[in-house]
């Protein structure tokens, strides 16, 4: 599980906060809240989150110092900053500290799904491309972490492949590799770090697929036994077994279901539509041709693939504009446009007004109430 912390002064918004999230959805946990920023620090050393939301004001510390700070000791946490105050001077600061986002109260429920989602890809991402290489640092006395990460991944692809002839073959592989390395009999420890590394991308594979593993396993202990003397072999076989097993029962509730998960395409956008996401790098993503997906999108949503992603990207920037008072000219960029004419364009054709007018049509509105 990801972890979690949420430091705010204000005990209720610590609450809506806590209410809100979406936690097990995306595998996170709120593991510790604080009241101000030096009490949050001191939280944040001791249980190393990888997730950090933070309101801008609180005593003795406010949130964008505590970044600073943060900053300086190195720490890899996402931060997500929380406030009441909607200047963009705020957001800027924030921004320019490199936290993940950047939330108005009270906060929305889509609003902070959408963050929520977007860190947990980014967790996620960084994960991969460590891969079982950081999870075995310090385990593997000989140092052939890097060997074990290229074998893990040839597990993750043929299992994502529902491929069992190369499943068998890349398990075999690597409990050869392992045996080589660490002996047919490695210390419980070793065993453990190799269990559990071999079972998150079980775990992705299952929750890619919108299923719950209970569903998947039912009569299985997926909890393996290690106070018993246990031999590698004999661990890599059970493990080799609930790959099958979740291949087996994928296959058979596909029956029911189209090749491709079209809502499970859209949770793989959604944090990703800002940094340049393409039909190509999605169809990769899913393991199919970019014919298909294209095909598949439309039929299911109604509107093509890129139509989709446009109006992702266009709702965020009138939530910019509109709520945050962003400049103009910084919104493109942090909505995935390269080009600030092409942002021009796309906005004025799907609004009907172009971001000046939206702007100006809602500091009118706001004169109009206030004088009321």
């Amino acid at each position: 599980m990801y972890k979690v912390v949420i430091i705010d002064d204000e005990p209720w918004a610590r609450g809506v906060i806590r209410g809100l999230g979406r936690w097990d959805s995306y595998g996170m946990e709120v593991v510790g809240e604080a009241a101000d920023g030096e009490t949050g620090l001191a939280l944040i050393d001791e249980v190393r989150p990888d997730i950090v939301i933070a309101d801008v004001r609180m005593p003795r510390m406010g949130g964008l110092d505590m970044v600073r700070r943060l900053d300086q000791r190195g720490g890899g946490a996402l931060v997500i900053i929380v406030s009441g105050y909607d200047s963009f001077d705020y957001v800027r600061g924030a921004l320019t500290l490199g936290v993940r986002d950047y939330l108005l109260k009270p906060v929305k429920a889509q609003e902070l799904d959408r963050v929520l989602a977007s860190c947990a890809g980014d967790l996620e991402k960084r994960r991969q491309e460590s891969g079982g290489a950081d999870m075995m640092a310090g385990f593997f006395a000989e140092g052939w972490e890097r060997q074990y990460d290229v074998l893990q991944q040839k597990l993750a692809s043929a299992l994502q492949a529902g491929n069992k002839p190369l499943l068998e073959q890349s398990f075999a592989r690597m409990t050869e590799a392992v045996a080589a390395h660490e002996s047919e009999r490695p210390t419980v420890a070793i065993l453990m770090a190799i269990y559990y590394s071999l079972l998150r991308p079980l775990e992705r594979y299952i929750q890619d697929a919108d299923r719950k593993k209970q569903a998947f396993f039912q009569g299985k202990n997926t909890v393996f036994v290690f106070s018993r003397d246990t031999a590698l072999r004999e661990m890599m076989d059970f493990l080799l077994d609930l790959y099958e097993t979740a291949i087996d029962r994928m296959r058979a509730g596909q029956g029911q279901k189209s090749r491709l998960d079209v809502e499970a395409v859209c949770r793989y956008i959604e944090p990703r539509y800002a940094s340049g996401i393409s039909l190509e790098q999605t169809a990769d993503a899913f393991h199919v041709t970019k014919e298909y997906l294209s095909r598949a999108f439309k039929a299911a949503k109604g509107e093509g693939f890129s139509e989709y992603v446009t109006a992702l990207r266009m709702r965020r920037a009138y939530t910019l504009i509109t709520e945050y008072k962003a400049p103009i000219k910084d919104v493109g960029a942090m909505v995935g446009y390269v080009d600030q004419a092409h942002f021009y364009k796309s906005f004025k054709r799907f609004f009907g007004r172009t971001p000046g007018e939206v702007r100006d049509g809602e500091m009118s509105n706001n004169d109009n109430s206030k004088s009321q």
